[in-house]
């Protein structure tokens, strides 16, 4: 017997799998169930029912899928955008976050997520040579505490917006981890805001944010702030905070002093 076009094939059953779990990874807009009862009342309105409205409504919602879709893709940040539509998705990432936290995600998002990641991890003097000799002892600091399956690819001194950052970028297949550093402007200031650390430890105020699937900790001196921006869970991204934080605040307080 021939496989009529309403047999699935083994791969087929795993593609739908994953649209499942992908689906079920995500929280639905909550217009969506309203939309469905609208166009099933709809169509019991117009006499149709069971084999029926099954064909008719099955075409809109495998359209209205695609559209959600496409919405959680670019909420997410994945689409190839214009310099337009990223400058747009990366200001709607920024709002989700406090003053203090936003020069971190901000380059994270300009520098890493929507700058050129080489496929192939260059030599170490290469990636560090436009890194700022200041900072050497962050370098130490990052690749000694940098999870073992991320790799640096690059640390050097950049400008956003007319702002200097110094930027350690490390990847590990897919993901993006960023050690960020900044000169704090008078307005940014999670004490002056009265933003309760997430958590106090060792003498480390530590805070936290996440804004889509970007996950972020920060410390503040009296001149900087430090962020790691990735990709991780919330607690994995703290806990690299938390070992990372006692040799970055050594290295910006001799700077500060």
């Amino acid at each position: 017997m021939s496989s009529g076009p309403m047999d699935s094939t083994p791969r087929d059953q795993q593609l739908a799998e994953r649209l499942r779990q992908a689906v079920r990874s995500q929280e639905a807009p909550p217009e969506l169930a309203v939309k469905i009862r609208q166009r099933l009342d709809e169509e019991r309105r117009a006499g149709r029912s069971g084999f029926g409205l099954a064909m008719v409504w099955l075409p809109a919602a495998a359209a209205l899928v695609i559209s959600i879709a496409a919405g959680i893709v670019y909420q997410q940040g994945h689409l190839r955008l214009t310099a337009g539509q990223r400058e747009s998705f990366m200001s709607s990432m920024l709002v989700k976050v406090s003053t203090a936290m936003r020069p971190g995600l901000d380059d994270h998002l300009h520098c890493s997520v929507y700058g050129k990641v080489p496929h192939t991890i260059p030599p170490l003097a290469q990636a560090v040579k436009d890194l700022p000799p200041q900072f050497a002892e962050v370098l130490t600091v990052v690749q000694q505490q940098a999870p073992q399956s991320f790799q640096l690819y690059s640390a050097h001194l950049c400008t956003r917006h007319g702002r200097k950052f110094v930027h350690f970028q490390l990847k590990s297949n897919s993901k993006l981890l960023s050690v960020i550093i900044t000169r704090r402007n008078v307005e940014e200031s999670f004490v002056r805001d009265q933003i309760v650390p997430e958590l106090k430890e060792h003498g480390v105020a530590l805070y936290e944010a996440r804004a889509a699937r970007f996950q972020l900790a920060a410390i503040e001196t009296k001149d900087y702030l430090a962020y790691v921006v990735s990709d991780l869970g919330s607690e994995e991204n703290r806990n690299l905070m938390l070992a990372m934080a006692p040799g970055i605040q050594s290295v910006l307080r001799r700077l500060e002093s």
